[in-house]
């Protein structure tokens, strides 16, 4: 992947534009499929589609960069002071589980 060459983690957008950098860890797959997972149930109680919470370059970018703040989660493309304050600590939660594992 293009952290284990020392590149950073591709951003929301290189995401979205597609392509592919090589086959991602398998941990960040798992990880990416739990983040829709929590997505889809926030997006069921909120009543709105999986998407409005966050796209899936967003998800593969959390899976990705790992982050493990606040700080760091608003760094993560797609994410804004109102998604942060609405989402960061349930998102988190589950990261630091993972990274935990």
């Amino acid at each position: 992947t293009r952290t284990g060459e020392g590149l950073p983690p591709r951003t929301a957008a290189e995401w979205e534009a597609g392509g592919d950098d090589g086959v991602g860890r398998p941990e960040d797959d798992a990880l990416f499929e739990e983040l829709r997972v929590l997505r889809r149930r926030i997006a069921e109680r909120e009543g709105v589609p999986a998407y409005v919470i966050f796209h899936d370059a967003t998800l593969r970018e959390m899976a990705v960069s790992r982050p493990a703040t606040l700080g760091e989660f608003l760094g993560v493309g797609g994410v804004g002071e109102r998604k942060l304050e609405k989402y960061g600590e349930e998102f988190l939660a589950l990261i630091r589980r993972a990274v935990r594992r």
